[in-house]
């Protein structure tokens, strides 16, 4: 784990927040119900933390089971008991031990933690968990990835570049999360919706379906912030990504 940033456990704790609200989870559920109708698949969570999600897949399939995947400890001791799931301690850069297949793995807000000493090594943990997480997916596997898009005003990849850039400085930590960045000191690797597709492509998926998080308002709102990182309105989405055929 020597090419990754690890958030120390106050940081965690703050992500330790239920992101699958009504909306989001109908818009998954209608995917899953299409490619899966028979309601039978085995799926993995990497970052899974709490294991509140793989709990919701769990009581809506009855036939599902699920791997949860975390580095925090603190997180992991948070899952509820179920026959059905397994919790695993490792990182999403090191899934070797894991084995698969999945039909259904999952990356949900987890890509853009995995930053490195650098953006570029940064960008190379991204691609190498894509290409780990394909590896262990089943003939008819499916990758779930909620993320948040940051998409450039005129430049693509700017704004992203800029946050990783101030968010990663540990000289400017206290500042950076003065402002709110609870990533202060260790960054974050946001990419544009053109970023994300590229990764996909460079690890052998292709995007089947993409679908935007409607209700997500907030930071849609005219911003001096947003403004000086150059960055359109923020909003998060799915990707339900397949393997493409060799």
């Amino acid at each position: 784990m020597e090419n990754i940033r690890v958030l120390d456990d106050s940081q965690t704790e703050a992500f330790d927040v239920d992101y699958m609200y009504e909306a989001r989870w109908l818009k998954l559920k209608a995917l899953i119900d299409r490619d899966f109708p028979d309601g039978r698949f085995s799926l993995l969570d990497v970052g899974g933390g709490n294991g509140n999600f793989a709990d919701l897949v769990l009581r809506t399939y009855p036939e599902a089971t699920a791997v949860v995947v975390d580095l925090s400890d603190p997180l992991l001791a948070k899952n509820k008991p179920n026959a059905r799931k397994k919790v695993m301690r490792g990182s999403a850069t090191e899934l070797a031990p894991i084995e698969g297949p999945f039909d259904i793995v999952c990356c949900n807000w987890l890509l853009h933690h995995l930053v490195g000493d650098s953006y570029r090594q940064s960008l190379t943990n991204i691609e190498g968990t894509l290409a780990q997480c394909r590896r262990l997916l089943s003939p008819r596997g499916r990758l779930c990835i909620w993320e948040n898009r940051y998409d450039g005003m005129l430049l693509d990849g700017i704004p992203g570049w800029l946050i990783y850039s101030l968010t990663s400085m540990r000289s400017i930590a206290k500042f950076t999360r003065a402002l709110g960045a609870n990533t202060a000191g260790v960054g974050v690797c946001f990419q544009s919706n053109h970023q994300w597709h590229r990764h996909f492509d460079a690890t052998g998926f292709r995007v089947r379906d993409s679908l935007d998080d409607s209700k997500f308002k907030a930071s849609r709102k005219p911003s001096l912030t947003r403004l000086a990182l150059h960055l359109k309105p923020v909003g998060p989405i799915l990707y339900w990504l397949e393997p493409r055929p060799a």
